[in-house]
């Protein structure tokens, strides 16, 4: 059994009092004070602010847009905002221009197009600024407005087909819109525009071609055989089956991927002169410059010259008209003067290269095999023909660009 212990109750009383003393205490007792007097007991010194965290805020100044294009005579009106908040200014915000022969801009951000060419509208807010790039366009058109046939300009602006030959002769014209059926460009193609802040509108034809016919593919040794399968470029063929063929050369809209193939994973061989027809591609990007808005120049593949034959030289070059040559090949027939209605649009241009009514053969940047090459015929006389070859035939080049 166990004992139970009793407390006395003179001791129990005695215990209660000394704990009740201990609290008196502690609730009696005052916090140290500072001798240096730096210490009020009375203010709460308890913070928020997590300790060595920078609080000062941090403004941003911006313009939108901060690029602009505009058409000859254009005007509109720029706004700014700061962020996260607009601070105190002791003046209003100032704009101002770099080249007012190009673009003025009003008090209140009116940008106002005077001529051609680029400048920067700058706004100047206190200790804060910020700019929009304007280029005021040469051409009568934007490029969304562009139509099949209408004039491509050296600075991506569209002149239309409908002006006067005495405009058009005038114009830096470096090419001709083929085709503005989005759908028929490649997302290849369609991506490095959108990761310039563009929006595909369609396709341009130059309006110059290589001055002499090149090589496809030919080395120091002689040999036209290297397998392009091997970096991603498919060959364009469906064995015995003609129409087959068709369907996937028309489908076949890679040519700026296909340059861009060669360039990075055959660099060796472009270099060394091997591909004669990519090697005046870049050469052609030289002598005739690219808009900054464009994909740049390349080689057309199969299907984008089926655009060309279909927007400017007005064939029809489809399935249901073609006739079937060999296992694999094709050709069209009575489709018009296709040479002369290509002709008919350049012939205003100050520089332009020919088509030639008796017919000539173009190389695409679709490979049929590691030894063949697709290429293109056409002529006055009705005919075109989608063959392959081999890659060491010379043969015209011209170039297309994407907008």
């Amino acid at each position: 059994m166990k004992k139970q212990f009793k407390m006395k109750s003179k001791n129990r009383f005695l215990m209660l009092l000394l704990f009740a003393g201990g609290l008196l205490a502690a609730s009696c007792e005052k916090p140290a004070i500072d001798p240096g007097g730096n210490d009020d007991p009375t203010t709460d010194t308890t913070s928020t602010e997590e300790p060595g965290k920078d609080t000062t805020i941090v403004y941003a100044l911006g313009v939108e847009p901060s690029l602009l294009y505009l058409l000859r005579s254009e005007s509109t009106t720029l706004s700014w905002s700061f962020s996260p908040e607009t601070p105190e200014l002791a003046d209003a915000p100032v704009w101002s221009s770099d080249d007012e022969s190009v673009a003025t801009v009003s008090p209140e951000g009116e940008v106002s197009a005077v001529s051609p060419g680029k400048t920067v509208i700058r706004l100047a807010a206190g200790d804060y600024s910020a700019e929009c790039k304007v280029t005021v366009f040469m051409g009568d058109k934007k490029p969304e407005k562009a139509y099949i046939g209408d004039y491509y300009l050296s600075d991506g602006s569209i002149l239309s087909q409908n002006s006067s030959r005495a405009e058009i002769g005038a114009m830096d014209v470096i090419g001709v819109v083929f085709c503005t059926d989005t759908s028929r460009m490649s997302g290849f193609e369609k991506k490095a525009l959108w990761e310039k802040g563009i929006e595909p509108n369609g396709l341009v034809m130059s309006a110059k071609q290589a001055p002499e016919p090149l090589r496809w593919y030919y080395t120091d040794t002689y040999d036209f055989t290297l397998n392009e399968e091997e970096i991603g470029m498919p060959n364009i063929i469906v064995y015995d089956d003609p129409v087959a063929t068709y369907r996937m050369a028309n489908e076949d809209l890679n040519g700026y991927m296909y340059y861009n193939q060669i360039k990075e994973l055959r660099a060796k061989e472009l270099a060394a002169g091997y591909y004669q027809v990519f090697t005046y591609v870049a050469e052609f990007e030289e002598s005739v410059p690219s808009p900054e808005i464009s994909t740049g120049w390349y080689l057309p593949s199969n299907g984008q010259w089926f655009d060309i034959l279909r927007g400017l030289a007005k064939g029809s070059v489809e399935e249901n008209n073609l006739v079937p040559e060999g296992n694999e090949d094709f050709y069209w027939m009575q489709l018009g003067p296709l040479s002369t209605n290509i002709n008919n649009i350049l012939e205003p241009v100050k520089e332009h290269s020919e088509f030639i009514g008796s017919g000539m053969m173009f190389w695409t940047s679709s490979v049929a095999s590691p030894s063949e090459t697709r290429f293109i015929s056409l002529d006055d006389n009705g005919f075109s023909c989608c063959y392959r070859y081999y890659k060491m035939e010379y043969m015209n080049v011209l170039c297309v660009l994407g907008f």
